[in-house]
């Protein structure tokens, strides 16, 4: 079973969304078709289908090659895509702070016994 991060918790799992939370938490980092495909756990002909649509709306971004292979980033000169990376940020930090919270409470049960 595939891990279950905030984004496909929030926003469900479809292929977009899984390949949109990759390229979110890895906002930084290029990626191949075939990166983006083994790494989100959808299939290549997937990517190819949803990647002109996620290039014309600004999504993503053509970067460097590697060899023949085209590599693509999340644009971040997109100011709905860096706010949508900066909510996911705030997002996982009150997660963040509410599992050291339940991790917490877990502690203080098991040393009062």
């Amino acid at each position: 079973m595939e891990e279950e991060t905030i984004i496909t918790h929030l926003l469900g799992r479809s292929p977009k969304i899984k390949v949109l939370d990759l390229l979110i938490i890895g906002w930084r980092l290029e990626y191949s078709i075939t990166d983006m495909a083994e790494a989100a756990g959808v299939g290549r002909t997937t990517i190819y289908r949803m990647l002109d649509s996620m290039l014309k709306d600004k999504i993503i971004v053509k970067k460097g090659k590697y060899g023949r292979i085209q590599l693509y980033q999340l644009n971040m000169d997109n100011p709905e895509i860096k706010l949508l990376v900066k909510c996911f940020g705030e997002i996982a930090k009150i997660e963040s702070e509410k599992e050291i919270e339940r991790q917490t409470i877990k502690v203080k049960v098991k040393a009062s016994r």
